[in-house]
């Protein structure tokens, strides 16, 4: 399976695990659920201009993979965006984002029929924020289905 599969995959799985959320926008008038994307958001316009709005946002991020030989394990990095003009609270929406996705994965574990979480996985509430935008980051890793050889070499010597 490749991490595109993968990634698509986590995008279906988050996207009905954030389907109930109401979140303001950036846009005063516009409540909605993040909008769930692979990789990174489209090109950044002008606030009026977003149709959608930018925020409320997951991003879905391949980072990389590793194959062993007794495994494919890939790391996935989480991004949780939303938007808040209250100093004091606005960081609480982003942090209940992902940690309702966090929720979500730990409790069903295999994603697409083939994906594994496995623990640890990490959250983070970076101190910096682009305030009033607020940003939470989680990284999993997930193992992935292994290719095996069906011929070449080995399957030679043994013939």
């Amino acid at each position: 399976m490749t991490p595109i599969i993968l990634i698509d995959s986590l995008i279906a799985f988050v996207e009905m695990a954030v389907v109930n959320f109401e979140l303001q926008s950036n846009n005063p008038d516009i409540k909605k659920a993040p909008q769930v994307l692979g990789g990174y958001l489209d090109e950044k316009k002008p606030g009026p201009k977003q149709d959608p709005p930018d925020f409320p946002y997951v991003i879905i991020r391949y980072l990389e993979d590793d194959d062993q030989q007794d495994g494919n394990n890939a790391k996935v990095r989480i991004m949780a965006g939303t938007y808040s003009e209250d100093a004091k609270d606005g960081w609480r929406d982003a942090m209940n984002v992902i940690t309702r996705i966090k929720q979500a994965l730990l409790k069903q574990g295999i994603i697409g029929g083939c994906f594994r979480v496995e623990k640890p996985i990490k959250t983070e509430l970076p101190e910096e924020q682009p305030y009033p935008e607020w940003v939470a980051l989680m990284t999993i890793s997930v193992v992935m289905p292994q290719i095996y050889e069906e011929g070449g070499y080995q399957s030679d010597l043994e013939n």
